[in-house]
């Protein structure tokens, strides 16, 4: 049987690599310059582990919002517990229809693999310190240098 995380032979696994898209910004999945790009919202899930991660994994929903085009970027991402990340889907969207359609990739995923997602929004965040304080109230501790891109 195969990997049921495994979206292999999609397009899914292609990341836009055209001059409006968020991943040609900068070297992270997700990149925030808060003059174009900003964060958006999050979806979490908790760590757990199945036959293809015995040391575990979690999904993250990430969103980006490009300010110049009214546009959000979604990315779902499989992350290992040793910390490789897999990029399953990437693909923009009005930014109206965002929360939606990153809540139903949410729950899309908690249904197919049991998990649960925490939403977490940045979508007043306008300043890399705005990003930070905002992080911290979801127990995030980052770095000096960081800037918040996953």
């Amino acid at each position: 049987m195969g990997d049921p995380h495994s979206d292999k032979g999609s397009e899914a696994n292609t990341r836009p690599e055209e001059p409006g898209s968020n991943s040609v910004a900068g070297p992270g999945v997700v990149n925030f310059d808060y003059e174009r790009w900003f964060p958006h919202i999050f979806w979490i899930s908790q760590w757990v582990t199945d036959d293809s991660f015995p040391d575990g994994y979690c999904y993250k929903i990430l969103s980006v919002r490009d300010q110049s085009a009214e546009r959000v970027e979604l990315v779902v991402l499989l992350n290992e517990r040793n910390g490789d990340k897999s990029e399953m889907h990437r693909f923009s969207i009005p930014t109206e229809h965002a929360r939606l359609a990153g809540q139903d990739w949410a729950a899309m995923l908690a249904k197919k693999f049991g998990l649960e997602f925490e939403e977490q929004d940045y979508s007043d965040v306008s300043t890399s310190d705005e990003f930070k304080a905002a992080t911290q109230t979801y127990g995030w501790a980052m770095q000096p240098n960081e800037t918040g891109a996953t």
